[in-house]
């Protein structure tokens, strides 16, 4: 699936209209593309040491450009970028590390070349454009690093004047995307920008009196972690600059280590610069006040370390999507709280009794929690630092499967409040308390203040616990609920209809979307096997423009979240029929528990043509985030309209024709193939 309006990045509207580009034209384009491809192009500049991750660079060299065209409005149109008056086939740089979305025709830039970007977490495109086919140093799909070298500059297209007298480079900066965001001024987000080939600085290098120092960056962490580079919190927060993992991972910290507490202070400096070049010194409120460094700006990247260092064990590369959640199934046998909590997940530490029981009863019955943190000396409310408090982070809590586990463990926890001595939990905004009325709090900006990422709980504590004290047995029950990828086990039903007719779908696909059809009573397997058709006409190796995968046409991003090894051939393979189509139902059916979710807390309607399946559909195409946004079917955008609604539609009109006629009984699902056998 395309990356939507969900913050999972479901959804795949595929739209595409490019308007005449004249030299300092308004493209519009209307579809999200993404590449899976995994080639990777050496840096192309000689010389240049490696720069901090989210290190932005000049698309030209000093001296081989004039500005000339800005920005702007200009004779009655919008100038989308900023111009570059040079000579043909002086060098053309990417601005930042990125991967290359377009490489190609582009009607009045000539040829073209458009670079995705993550810098600190935010999605940015840029776009180099007037240049000739022969000098297109870099195709789609491939990665691409600040300052390498990926074209030169040309007078292709529609240039003023025609000919080598027009030879320029376009350069267009898009916040949010090139395909469904905002162009921007490039020349402020430039600023601070190195220029091509300008090697690192050596680590700990003098900074000028307005730049941020070692030393700065240690007063800092004196305010945040009483200057302890390697403390771990047990709150989500690492290090002695106190990053989340989020934040660190989002900046480049994974090349270092999984989280900050286990890189060195040159390490995490280097990250902290990052941030501060993305951020601001707002991502340090008050202590970069407490400091006195708020007039200082980023120094130049690789100031406090450089990749030569000696890394600690890297996290997964950040364009890996995130592991998917394994959900558990429920433990109904009760659990012995008596063993203390894997200290990876956390310390006991500093926790009162019914904390700690709360933990470890929350760390056993959903084993897919990494951390569960919640103990800090210094707090605006008391229950963190008494020891009363847990915070449960939430893995991938942006995905649907996310929201699930969020949601069972809040359940889990409610529904025995009593033996947990519970007195409020906070979840995604909402404050539960054990008896009265609830209520929705304001929100607070980010993901961790909204308590989006992780479960909030306070309990009555009942003091610090003396030894020999017995914990007790967990409650019964524990699971992630519906959504949750792990529950869609290929050999498992979930209450789903297999009522696919049999011979209505290539034969290799039969077993597959039978399977499928019972992974949740929401979604059948007519249901899939019309939807599959419309995605990809039952072709494995269906592969679109926009680099939608296999029979499912699953975006890069996504897939890794839904797919597994199904047909057990040792690979976990978009392109694999088996693969491919369980996927398509897991990812249905954590759709449906989503919608029908804020169906039935009011804050969605289903009437609609086509009813529950057609917003199902809808998600699925246009993303979760736009069924939501419109509280129905979406009808915000000319696209929803145009290609949802048809795409919807014609995938409902035609599930009848991949239905089993009820008066024939050899199409029931006992007297057809079983799904393959998996050979290990």
């Amino acid at each position: 699936m395309g990356e939507g309006d969900s913050a999972a990045g479901a959804g795949k509207l595929l739209a595409g209209a490019a308007a005449l580009v004249v030299a300092i034209p308004m493209i519009i384009m209307l579809a999200f593309t993404g590449s899976g491809s995994d080639c990777v192009v050496p840096s192309a500049t000689p010389g240049a040491a490696a720069l901090a991750p989210g290190s932005r660079v000049q698309p030209m060299k000093q001296g081989t450009y004039q500005l000339t065209s800005p920005f702007g409005p200009r004779g009655g149109t919008m100038h989308q970028g900023q111009d570059y008056g040079s000579q043909d086939g002086q060098p053309i740089y990417a601005a930042a590390d990125g991967t290359v979305n377009k490489s190609g025709p582009a009607g009045g830039f000539g040829q073209w070349i458009v670079l995705d970007h993550n810098i600190g977490g935010k999605v940015y495109s840029t776009v180099y454009g007037h240049m000739f086919p022969d000098d297109l140093l870099v195709k789609v799909g491939d990665k691409v690093t600040a300052g390498q070298h990926i074209s030169n500059v040309g007078w292709n297209g529609e240039v003023d004047p025609t000919g080598p007298g027009g030879a320029h480079l376009h350069f267009e900066v898009w916040d949010g995307g090139r395909f469904g965001g905002t162009a921007i001024d490039p020349m402020p987000w430039l600023a601070g920008a190195v220029e091509p080939g300008q090697p690192a600085l050596p680590a700990g290098a003098p900074a000028a009196p307005d730049v941020v120092s070692v030393a700065d960056w240690d007063k800092i962490a004196q305010h945040e972690s009483g200057g302890n580079w390697a403390i771990n919190t047990g709150n989500g927060f690492f290090g002695g600059l106190q990053f989340t993992e989020q934040t660190w991972n989002g900046f480049g910290g994974g090349k270092y280590a999984p989280t900050a507490d286990k890189a060195t202070k040159e390490q995490q400096m280097e990250v902290a610069n990052s941030v501060l070049a993305g951020q601001g010194w707002d991502a340090w409120p008050t202590t970069s006040v407490q400091a006195a460094v708020r007039d200082k700006k980023p120094a130049p990247a690789g100031t406090f370390a450089t990749a030569g260092q000696p890394a600690a064990p890297a996290a997964p590369p950040n364009n890996q999507a995130p592991a998917p959640v394994a959900v558990a199934a429920p433990d109904t046998s009760g659990g012995d709280l008596n063993k203390p909590m894997d200290p990876a997940k956390g310390s006991e530490e500093h926790w009162q009794t019914d904390t700690i029981r709360l933990a470890r009863a929350v760390a056993l019955k959903f084993p897919q929690v990494q951390t569960i943190g919640g103990w800090r000396p210094v707090d605006a409310y008391p229950d963190h630092p008494s020891g009363r408090a847990a915070d449960i982070m939430i893995p991938n809590y942006e995905t649907a499967e996310g929201k699930s586990l969020g949601d069972a463990i809040n359940k889990y926890i409610l529904d025995n409040k009593d033996f947990f001595a519970v007195e409020y939990t906070i979840w995604r905004q909402q404050y539960t308390p054990a008896t009265g009325e609830g209520n929705q709090m304001d929100d607070r900006g980010s993901p961790t203040q909204n308590h989006f990422d992780h479960v909030h709980v306070t309990t009555i504590g009942h003091g610090f616990p003396a030894p020999g004290t017995d914990f007790g047995k967990a409650p019964a029950g524990g699971s992630a609920g519906s959504s949750s990828g792990d529950q869609c086990t290929p050999e498992g039903t979930r209450g789903g209809e297999d009522n696919l007719g049999a011979g209505t779908v290539p034969a290799e696909f039969e077993p597959w979307y039978r399977k499928a059809g019972t992974l949740c009573p929401q979604i059948s397997s007519s249901f899939l096997a019309s939807q599959g058709h419309q995605e990809s006409g039952f072709n494995p190796r269906a592969t679109s423009p926009d680099g939608a995968m296999g029979p499912g046409q699953f975006m890069p991003g996504t897939w890794p979240t839904y797919g597994k090894d199904d047909d057990g051939n040792g690979k976990v393979d978009p392109y694999d029929i088996g693969d491919g189509v369980m996927a398509q139902g897991r990812y249905m059916c954590a759709i449906a528990t989503t919608i029908d979710g804020w169906i039935a807390d009011g804050s969605v309607s289903d009437d609609t043509p086509g009813g529950r399946e057609a917003l199902y559909l809808a998600a699925y195409n246009a993303g979760e985030g736009a069924v939501q946004r419109n509280r129905g079917f979406p009808t915000d955008g000319a696209d929803y309209i145009t290609q949802t609604r048809p795409y919807a539609d014609i995938i409902l009109a035609n599930k009848p024709k991949y239905e089993a006629q009820l008066a024939a009984p050899a199409t029931s699902s006992t007297s057809t193939p079983a799904a393959p056998t998996p050979t290990r």
